[in-house]
């Protein structure tokens, strides 16, 4: 996802990667790689979701049991730049290919350094009457109009149909796209109602959509009238 934000022009906090076997074999390179972001960090697994295994690290050995931490979770880790004073700012993309629609913007407040997973699901079940969220969030015209150009980009960047929220960090100067949560992670559909869009009206939306979507698919050649798998057979020599 990273990458192909990279290739697209998007702003993104500067990052590195590794697979939990590198590690365990050129661990004193991956770190020098990773210290040279500089703190703090954030460390993460790169193929899970609702803050599970992340961690922030301030130093060399807050940075060790990160990564051992999120290694016990995936085989792939990314260790990001952490932006201090930072807010999150969300929206949400409804549509497909060049026809998309921004939704409201969202600020996730209550939280210091990042949303832990029991921010996201326990502390909000036990404390239901105080809300958890600012919709619209409180940010400039500027800033809310370009954090939704940011989001259309994004949503066309990685190819998507239908809907998802995608999440930034704003620390008062600049933008950075954070990440994109797609179906099921994320339907947003409370970020539609503030526009007039029941819940619904969404998903009947991203049903159409994913019909849409179909029918292109289904002008696509997906067969050949070859017969390839004799011709590798006999080494790709016929008479």
């Amino acid at each position: 996802m990273k990458k192909v934000f990279e290739s697209n022009n998007l702003p993104i906090v500067d990052y590195t990667w590794f697979y939990r076997s590198s590690f365990e074999d050129s661990k004193k390179e991956i770190l020098d790689t990773i210290e040279k972001i500089g703190y703090p960090l954030i460390v993460k697994p790169a193929n899970l979701g609702s803050s599970v295994g992340i961690s922030k690290a301030n130093n060399y050995d807050e940075l060790l049991f990160a990564i051992e931490v999120a290694m016990s979770y995936d085989r792939k880790i990314l260790v990001e730049k952490c932006v201090e004073s930072v807010r999150e700012i969300n929206c949400a993309v409804m549509g497909y290919e060049n026809n998309l629609t921004a939704s409201l913007c969202e600020e996730p407040v209550g939280w210091k350094e990042f949303l832990t997973y029991e921010d996201k699901y326990v502390n909000k079940k036990k404390d239901a009457s105080e809300s958890k969220r600012r919709i619209p969030a409180d940010i400039d015209k500027e800033v809310e109009t370009a954090i939704k150009n940011y989001a259309k980009e994004v949503f066309r960047a990685v190819d998507c149909c239908g809907d998802a929220r995608i999440d930034f960090l704003y620390d008062g100067n600049n933008i950075y796209v954070n990440e994109i949560n797609t179906i099921p992670g994320s339907i947003a559909f409370y970020l539609w109602e503030g526009m007039g869009i029941l819940f619904t009206d969404l998903v009947s939306r991203i049903i159409e959509l994913a019909e849409i979507q179909n029918e292109q698919r289904k002008g696509n050649i997906i067969s050949y009238d070859i017969d390839l798998l004799n011709k590798m057979g006999s080494g790709g020599k016929h008479k």
